[in-house]
């Protein structure tokens, strides 16, 4: 028998080799049975052992009515559903063995239907149940089998070879058709494929030497095991979908996300994709992924969904969102969604899960979803944050509709110049920002001395754990390089010193250089007398009732709260002023302040502004002084005798002197993107 199947196997390849126009098949069948009845002859069928197929009974099945009783559907019921269950698999198995081989696409769906169509017509003919043969698939397939006419023609010839030719059956030894199979399973056999599943993934190597073991015992058996172990794979996979970090794109105008390793990250605001379901079977992996996020880092109460990969919800898929959304909100934060399609948030609506989520959480494509819940963040971590991926973390305005400061300190490098040292980097600890180091001198061969000169501050503020830049000018008039240093880096407040007054004839007719940086900066100016302290006591406020009281108020705001520190609101009202004027400005300011949080308190004096100021100061022990200023200049300002000069000079606290009034435009887009 080994003989006669070698010699089918050798007879087979040589031919379909050599001799491509002769059926390669037909032709080793002739030759095997040739050989058989050679060696049966010769040696006698007893002697050889040589089995052969035997003549095939040459009429057709009987025409019958299948048996539809109770009795009988109750005892089919449970085996028919594993018949079909194993013909399914295994039409589809070789389906997709042979199409991976032809490049051909095939229709599952069609394929179940054609089955079950022939299985009931097959019933009233005594048919077995029917399946894709891996046999008759594969010898079409080598055949060089195109359409669905050849298996036609394959059971019309069928039927003549039972009526005709099936006695010639019985010289066709077993041993033969058992190498014809072999010649067609190899034929089969995709190592290429194979090849591939191995270095690639582990899991389905794993599947396919499983399967592999299972069909050398039992053929259904082992295409079972498989499909079994690809299912259960699949639902482990889909039951842990990947949840990636993510952050903005940083291509100016873009709309999606890229992952976030290696990135910076929102300490408030977390970002992630789901790629995959929300399921049944995913949905406590899914929530316990979101509530992680918070139990890391708390201060990021609210998490933003880019939707765009994740396929399907289920009801208990929206259960865990609509929890983890109430959850969040009583954290102080929300769950949010960017990209959800249209099929899952229309299935979110109809259950009233938009309802408990938030009519306000979902952000279709190509909207600025950052933008929007930006203005939902808690400006106190904004404040300090250095991390700003959001283009609206750079555009200095925080979601509580205040300035994001800039702080630059002016420093020449003399004895007078620690105390202004000391509070710029306190400031700049506060607020969580770099401080700008500026100095001046009069040309490039000064460098070396400017350099020096500002790395002392620097080497105190890295121990202070604030980032410093360097800024250099050149120029012999000193006021003018701090005016435009000032402007070219946007600060928002200038740190300046001020030395003991000398009283000659110049500072007397010309004024020092404070008056002149208080007159013409751009920006606020904070004045540290020599013997200032960075302040830990009180706030004291002044009130005027001019336009730039309200920008007083707001500075004043931003420094209490990085300060902790309570703010007294003074109001001076000389003798014969009307006081009613001065309590309704007093507790207007208040209300400002209390909206923020602050604890405040009003005084309201009759006396003239700058001796009301110098000696309330003094009166309760305030460290810090906040004043706007009148924006005169020249004769006019030197004629008045402007207030913030005089505070300025009796006074060794700081004073903060505010200088413009904030751009009407931000404030009223920032209140307007804060609502």
């Amino acid at each position: 028998m080994l003989t006669v199947s070698l010699a089918t196997l050798a007879t087979g390849i040589l031919t379909k080799r050599y001799v491509k126009k002769i059926p390669y098949m037909i032709a080793a069948m002739i030759v095997a049975s040739l050989l058989a009845e050679i060696f049966n002859v010769w040696q006698g069928q007893a002697a050889t052992g040589i089995k052969t197929v035997g003549a095939l009974p040459a009429g057709l099945p009987p025409l019958s009515s299948p048996d539809f009783s109770l009795d009988t559907l109750r005892h089919t019921v449970g085996p028919a559903l594993v018949i079909t269950m194993l013909a399914l698999t295994e039409a589809a198995s070789i389906a997709r063995a042979i199409s991976v081989r032809s490049e051909q696409r095939v229709d599952g769906n069609q394929e179940f239907i054609g089955q079950g169509l022939s299985n009931i017509v097959g019933a009233f003919f005594s048919a077995y149940a029917s399946s894709g043969s891996f046999n008759r698939s594969g010898v079409n397939f080598e055949a060089g089998a195109k359409t669905p006419l050849a298996s036609i023609f394959a059971s019309i010839f069928l039927v003549l070879v039972l009526l005709a030719v099936a006695p010639l059956a019985a010289y066709l030894p077993n041993a033969a058709m058992a190498g014809i199979l072999f010649l067609v399973a190899w034929g089969l056999i995709d190592f290429h494929h194979i090849d591939h599943i191995w270095h690639t993934s582990k899991a389905e190597s794993a599947i396919l030497a499983a399967t592999l073991i299972g069909t050398l015992f039992n053929l259904e058996a082992g295409i079972f095991l498989g499909v079994l172990l690809s299912l259960l794979m699949y639902l482990y996979r889909s039951s842990k979908p990947e949840v990636i970090p993510v952050v903005p794109a940083p291509e100016e105008g873009a709309y999606h996300f890229v992952r976030a390793k290696g990135r910076p990250e929102c300490p408030q605001l977390r970002i992630v994709r789901i790629n995959g379901s929300v399921y049944f079977g995913a949905a406590s992996f899914v929530q316990q992924v979101l509530q992680q996020i918070d139990e890391d880092n708390p201060q990021q109460k609210s998490v933003l969904i880019a939707a765009a990969s994740l396929n399907t919800i289920d009801i208990a898929g929206a259960e865990v969102l609509a929890q983890e959304a109430r959850r969040r909100r009583r954290l102080g934060g929300g769950l949010y969604f960017y990209r959800l399609n249209q099929i899952n948030y229309q299935f979110l609506r109809q259950g009233g899960y938009t309802h408990e989520i938030g009519e306000g959480a979902f952000f279709p494509v190509m909207t600025n979803v950052t933008g929007a819940l930006y203005w939902t963040l808690d400006p106190e971590i904004c404040r300090t944050c250095k991390t700003r991926i959001f283009a609206e973390c750079n555009a200095g305005i925080l979601p509580d509709g205040f300035r994001r400061q800039r702080l630059m300190l002016a420093t020449d490098g003399s004895e007078f110049s620690h105390a202004p040292e000391e509070i710029a980097i306190f400031m700049a600890r506060s607020f969580g920002v770099t401080l700008d180091l500026m100095t001046s001198v009069e040309t490039i061969d000064d460098d070396e001395i400017a350099k020096v000169r500002l790395a002392q501050v620097e080497r105190k503020a890295l121990v202070a754990g604030v980032d410093c830049e360097m800024v250099v000018r050149h120029g012999k008039h000193p006021v003018a390089e701090i005016m435009a240093a000032a402007a070219a880096e946007d600060s928002n407040i200038l740190v300046i010193g001020r030395r003991p007054p000398r009283g000659d004839i110049k500072e007397h007719l010309v004024g020092d250089v404070a008056q002149h940086i208080i007159a013409n900066a751009p920006c606020h100016v904070l004045v540290a007398n020599w013997q200032a302290q960075p302040w830990k006591t009180r706030i004291l406020m002044v009130a005027d009732g001019t336009q730039i009281s309200e920008t007083v108020v707001e500075v004043t705001a931003q420094i209490a709260k990085v300060s902790h520190l309570p703010v007294t609101v003074l109001v001076a009202a000389p003798p014969g002023s009307n006081r009613a004027l001065a309590e309704t400005e007093a507790a207007e300011k208040l209300g400002l302040l209390r909206v923020e949080g602050i604890a405040c308190e009003a005084l309201i004096v009759e006396r003239e502004p700058d001796r009301a100021i110098i000696e309330t100061a003094q009166e309760i022990g305030a460290d810090l002084v906040i004043i706007g200023n009148d924006q005169r200049k020249g004769l006019s300002r030197k004629l008045a005798g402007p207030i913030p000069d005089r505070v300025v000079g009796g006074l060794t606290c700081a004073v903060l002197v505010v200088k413009r009034p904030p751009e009407p435009d931000d404030l009223v887009a920032a209140v307007k993107n804060q609502a």
